[in-house]
């Protein structure tokens, strides 16, 4: 576990040098000067007490001319005028400093964690299902959002302890040049502290992953029930949405109520331990060591000043055990999605793919997801120019096929061919930019009609209204704003129906080579999926229109039906070939007759 730490927190400040450069030895800087405009406002007092004639100064005569001839160098009097002038202008310098030091910390900060959000979502969205079938929803929204503010905590306190680090050192030496003998007891003092507090802070690493864990379960649970209250409501199921959730999120509680409890306990432990620490110092320094205690003073007033940074220090180092998970969680995820990354291809087309509906070839393909046989080889012709429908009971098979047409799922053997040329050559930007796809949830995003129509493109209002008119959309007519209409979270404020009208006029806003719908009709009412039909049909010769359909009227007017089931293909051909008894078509077609669940096929 600590070697996990330690590996993390050199990661964190390698990256962060790699991707400030000058910044980081710029924020370096400033603490310096931070620290020993501090220090010496504190220090400066030795000589103060020594124009007093309160302190034998005898054994600090050395440090007292410096800082004597220092104040005759700017032209100050000896004294307290002079003194309190210094002093005032070091305690100035050191707040502009460290308010520059603050805003800089804070920038780079929010820049860390821009770049991390970035980077996952980016990574995620170019993997895609494959990156994504292996992941919990939650988990991956969770490290962005969640994970993300534990690093900025990390990162903050990452600057905490260099901050400490930094005066230690500047404190240490100024304390040294004083008193050596009282600064070695303070140390000693301060190693004891530390040691005291270890055992804290090899539990905070712990608590961080276990966090980790549990806000993923927060964040997949809340997802998952709220992204599904009609079905909760219609079930009846709310106390049992929040008996799952209220498990989880009290889990995520408990951990960090451990975790902040076990911070505070340190810090209790710290800071008695530094108070009792320098009360004892003051009573036996001068007794063993002959110093004056007014030295002692100036020296014990470094350490009270340093104290809370070193305080800090000890509390930032256990913190940030406790946040560096979410940033592993992290650079994890960031890796396997790029392990699953597509190449970047800009190719374009070649010339008989991006003129003319293309003709596709599935020889021998077979498909695994998981540990699940999905496709066993597959041997299918869908011709240029022709509607092909694919039809076959829940699970068959139907929406990976297709997913494998669009290239978002690897082959486990076999191969696909567009024409002449293989799917594996073909640059898959360009391939999916010839393709109109609507699946059967449509797809929505939170925005206007307007710009979910366009998604991507840059469409004239004309442009926009013709392809929802084409999709029989004229529901949209209806509506006070028109296309400007808000469509909500996902498209909630508009039915199933509407949803998937406003996708298949997504798709049919530009011209395309082929259009796949996946059950993208299975919410109209039959007058409106015949309109949304004669659409498609008017596109004969001029694209190739693959149909995955549950409902046998979606695929009546197909010119080739293909009939899967167990992820096998099991019958080919026209509606009146398999149309006839004991075909397997037939039978799934007869239970959808008769049975009262339209899923059955």
């Amino acid at each position: 576990m600590r070697r996990k730490l330690l590996h993390y927190a050199k990661f964190l400040l390698t990256d962060a040098i790699e991707l400030f450069r000058w910044r980081v030895p710029l924020l370096v800087v400033l603490m310096v000067v931070t620290g020993v405009l501090e220090g010496l406002a504190v220090t400066i007092a030795l000589p103060l007490l020594s124009s007093l004639g309160t302190a034998d100064t005898s054994s600090t005569t050395g440090f007292v001319n410096l800082l004597e001839n220092f104040l005759n160098t700017l032209g100050l009097p000896q004294g307290p005028v002079g003194i309190g002038v210094l002093m005032l202008f070091l305690i100035t310098g050191s707040t502009i400093t460290f308010i520059w030091q603050a805003r800089l910390a804070a920038k780079l900060q929010a820049e860390y964690v821009l770049r991390w959000q970035n980077d996952l979502f980016q990574a995620a969205i170019a993997a895609g299902p494959v990156f994504l079938d292996t992941q919990r929803d939650g988990d991956v929204i969770a490290a962005i959002v969640a994970d993300s503010t534990r690093v900025s905590g990390a990162f903050f306190y990452g600057c905490v302890i260099l901050a400490a680090i930094v005066s230690l050192f500047i404190y240490l030496c100024l304390a040294i040049l004083i008193s050596p003998h009282v600064s070695f007891a303070v140390l000693v003092m301060g190693g004891l502290l530390l040691l005291a507090t270890r055992v804290f802070l090899a539990r905070a690493y712990g608590f961080g992953e276990k966090i980790t864990q549990a806000q993923g379960d927060v964040q997949l649970t809340a997802g998952e029930y709220l992204s599904q209250s009609k079905a909760v409501k219609a079930n009846v199921a709310e106390a049992r949405a929040n008996t799952v959730f209220s498990e989880a999120a009290v889990r995520l509680a408990g951990f960090n109520v451990k975790n902040a409890f076990d911070i505070q306990r340190a810090k209790a432990v710290f800071e008695f331990g530094a108070a009792a620490g320098i009360a004892g110092l003051l009573i036996a320094v001068p007794l063993l060591f002959e110093i004056d205690i007014p030295t002692v003073i100036v020296v014990l007033a470094l350490f009270v000043r340093l104290m809370p940074r070193i305080s800090g220090l000890q509390q930032g180092t256990q913190a940030m055990s406790a946040l560096l998970p979410g940033l592993g969680n992290l650079k994890q995820l960031v890796e396997k999605a790029r392990i699953h990354a597509e190449a970047a291809d800009d190719r374009p087309l070649p010339y008989a793919l991006s003129h003319g509906p293309p003709s596709i070839y599935f020889d021998s393909v077979s498909i695994e997801r998981g540990d699940k046989i999905v496709l066993t080889d597959i041997n299918l012709h869908i011709p240029s120019g022709k509607t092909v429908a694919l039809v076959g009971p829940s699970g068959s098979g139907k929406s990976t096929l297709v997913d494998a047409v669009l290239g978002l799922v690897p082959l486990s053997a076999g191969e696909i061919r567009i024409g002449a040329s293989h799917l594996a050559d073909v640059p898959l930007p360009a391939w999916r930019r010839s393709i109109g796809y609507v699946a059967q949830d449509a797809s929505l995003f939170s925005g206007t009609i307007r710009e979910n129509v366009s998604f991507g493109k840059d469409l004239s209002q004309d442009e926009i209204e013709a392809a929802l008119e084409r999709a029989a959309a004229r529901f949209v007519r209806q509506l006070a704003l028109g296309i400007d209409t808000l469509v909500g979270d996902r498209g909630a404020r508009l039915s199933g129906g509407e949803r998937q009208r406003v996708g298949l006029a997504r798709a049919l806003s530009t011209a395309r080579q082929l259009y796949v719908l996946d059950e993208a009709t299975s919410a109209l009412d039959s007058e409106t999926e015949s309109r949304v039909g004669e659409t498609f049909r008017s596109l004969a010769g001029t694209s190739t229109v693959i149909v995955v359909a549950h409902r046998f009227s979606a695929v009546r007017t197909a010119d080739l039906i293909h009939v899967l089931e167990e992820g096998r293909l099991v019958e080919s051909g026209t509606w009146a070939q398999l149309d006839r008894p004991g075909t397997r078509f037939r039978v799934l077609k007869d239970l959808q007759n008769t049975s009262s669940l339209p899923e059955a096929i």
